[in-house]
């Protein structure tokens, strides 16, 4: 365990204040030197397990906690930060993960993770990545996942990067909204007012329109393009239109 800075001096400055977790010195060492050459961003510490990891945040509050642990050890580690930091005052989460399969995306998605990136990822989407969580956005992948070669995410925007260029409509876009929040047919049928075969059309629509095969990639896909805002994360996933 290696802590470089209290929090006194990374707090009262627009300082970007970053903590690593990661079992491997080596990638802890290299991230370490990638954010420090970027300005307005230190390093205030890194860990090699869970529970190094949330001593340190409990004492520096660094505004990125950037996880780089698998398997059990990450969704330990996720769920013991969830339980420690009151949510979006500090220590906002950044998964990087060398793979990642589809159960424990939908638990870090459960568990308010700020992001999820691959280890493939540039240094510069990283850095960004960081600003962009702690500026309350939240990033996705859109990677292969598991090595399985099917892609998470179909990416049909343009560089506006606007949600007229998925067509969806104003009930569409309710229905992405309920999605993100893991509502079942029935439970957005009630909310709604419809019936649960026009939300199982809506839905088809949906994923004919985004490109994705499954709510999962649908709450994903919302969350990485800011679909359905008032979506609150992903909780129950079922395979159907």
């Amino acid at each position: 365990m290696r802590v470089t800075h209290d929090a006194g001096e990374t707090h009262d400055t627009p300082t970007i204040a970053v903590l690593l977790a990661s079992e491997h010195l080596i990638v802890r060492e290299g991230l370490r030197k990638l954010l420090e050459a970027e300005p307005g961003v230190v390093v205030v510490g890194d860990v090699s397990d869970p529970q190094e990891a949330l001593t340190v945040t409990r004492a520096v509050k660094p505004h990125v906690v950037i996880v780089g642990f698998s398997g059990r050890l990450l969704v330990r580690t996720l769920r013991s930060l969830r339980q420690l930091v009151p949510a979006g005052e500090y220590g906002r989460v950044i998964v990087l993960a060398p793979r990642i399969d589809k159960k424990q995306m939908v638990q870090a998605l459960q568990l308010g993770v700020g992001g999820i990136l691959l280890k493939e990822t540039s240094a510069r989407e990283l850095v960004e990545s960081v600003r962009k969580v702690v500026a309350g956005e939240r990033i996705g992948t859109s990677r292969d996942l598991a090595g399985s070669g099917e892609p998470l995410l179909r990416n049909r925007v343009d560089e506006s990067g606007t949600t007229q260029q998925f067509g969806l409509t104003s009930r569409e876009l309710d229905i992405v909204a309920a999605v993100r929040r893991g509502d079942s047919n029935r439970a957005i049928a009630r909310r709604l007012a419809l019936s649960e075969d026009t939300v199982k059309h809506h839905l088809t629509s949906v994923f004919d329109k985004t490109g994705v095969a499954s709510r999962l990639e649908l709450a994903v896909f919302a969350m990485q393009y800011g679909l359905g805002d008032d979506g609150v994360g992903a909780q129950t996933f079922m395979n159907q239109r």
